[in-house]
């Protein structure tokens, strides 16, 4: 029969179509799944206001930090301070540090209480914090200062000490006034003179 002859000769033409167009079509699906997703922006902007120095210097931090010198005991895993200057000066700065603290610096800071902290239940939002200044808050013993930004976040067992300060820079003073002129020794016109006159001699 002519017309099963002609079918079997245009099935394998239309299978083929078929599955050509399922490509076409499967491929069109994937394409639209694989659009490039809209960038999303940085966790980390760039600061609105750099600082105009860093310091990592383990050392300096930890002495412009506590008032005195690292002991061999004292292990500072991070340090950092950043300074913000203009042609006056110091504006702002701020330092962070990480320490395995001695026994020394333990008494010290938390027991003797050297820079007049309170305990505190929790320690204050840090702006800006490096990001290895991390610490499990649950597990932490906090101390601040009433009067500055001052956080001092002990470990429970005080194994690992985080610090943290920051504050405004030193500003000029206003300009001395101006020295007056001492009084002048010369008589004020309409006044006596503070001498008497000469005596004539006879």
């Amino acid at each position: 029969m002519p017309s099963v002859q002609l079918m079997k000769r245009i099935l394998p033409i239309i299978a083929v179509i078929a599955a050509l167009s399922l490509l076409w079509f499967g491929r069109q699906w994937l394409d639209g799944r694989r659009k490039t997703p809209v960038e999303q922006p940085s966790l980390e902007a760039p600061k609105a206001d750099p600082p105009t120095k860093v310091e990592n210097d383990p050392v300096k931090v930890f002495q412009r930090a506590f008032w005195a010198s690292p002991t061999d005991d004292d292990e500072i895993l991070h340090a950092e301070r950043r300074e913000w200057s203009d042609a006056q000066g110091v504006r702002k700065w701020q330092w962070f540090l990480v320490v395995e603290p001695s026994a020394a610096l333990l008494k010290r800071l938390r027991d003797d209480n050297a820079f007049g902290l309170a305990p505190a239940s929790s320690a204050a939002d840090i702006a800006d914090a490096p990001k290895w200044f991390a610490f499990d808050a649950k597990e932490s013993v906090v101390m601040k200062s009433p009067s500055s930004e001052m956080q001092l976040i002990f470990s429970k067992g005080g194994k690992v000490l985080h610090a943290t300060d920051s504050g405004l820079g030193f500003r000029p003073g206003a300009p001395e006034p101006a020295k007056q002129a001492p009084p002048s020794s010369a008589p004020t016109p309409g006044r006596l003179p503070s001498t008497p006159p000469p005596t004539p001699k006879p």
